[in-house]
């Protein structure tokens, strides 16, 4: 299966420079760790794109649609801004560009985040469809990244399959 990655951190310190993207980072690290394992052989990586934008909804909308519309990606994972607060509009962002909702991908990931740390029952994250393309938002923090993208991970080819179908 192939897998061509965008991932897209939604941060306005990162934005700005104020620190480095350390969540975005983190999800190319475990994607290709899990490409390389024996779990993730079957699939064939490309990171396509990465981006770092400001917390604002119109930006973020318009990046996820570029990518998904021009065929950057097949795959677009978000990291960040899926808090409460009034800066944190990626799900919103997420929900007016797709076209299908896949609202068993955010149970997913929150269930098995809630097993690591409390506090994830706050993530307002978000899951859909573009075209042919799989938007997931994930929380901004890398090692809350890293636990989602465990129970995330073993689901991504069988989801691309569906989409090129």
């Amino acid at each position: 299966t192939s897998l061509r990655v965008a991932v897209l951190t939604t941060s306005d310190r990162a934005a700005a420079g104020v620190y480095a993207d350390a969540s975005g980072a983190e999800v190319q690290r475990c994607l290709r760790e899990y490409a390389a394992s024996g779990a993730g052989a079957g699939w064939r990586l490309e990171l396509a794109a990465s981006e770092v934008v400001p917390d604002d909804a119109d930006a973020i909308s318009e990046v996820l649609a570029r990518w998904a519309d021009g065929g950057v990606a097949n795959l677009v994972l978000t990291t960040g801004g899926t808090g409460l607060s009034p800066r944190d509009v990626t799900p919103e962002a997420t929900l007016a560009v797709v076209e299908r909702t896949l609202p068993g991908l955010p149970e997913l990931l929150l269930g098995e985040a809630l097993r690591h740390e409390p506090l994830a029952a706050l993530s307002r994250a978000a899951a859909g469809v573009r075209g042919k393309c799989l938007i997931v938002n994930l929380p901004g923090r890398p090692r809350a990244v890293t636990q989602n993208m465990g129970a995330l991970m073993p689901l991504l080819a069988h989801a691309v399959r569906e989409l090129e179908d």
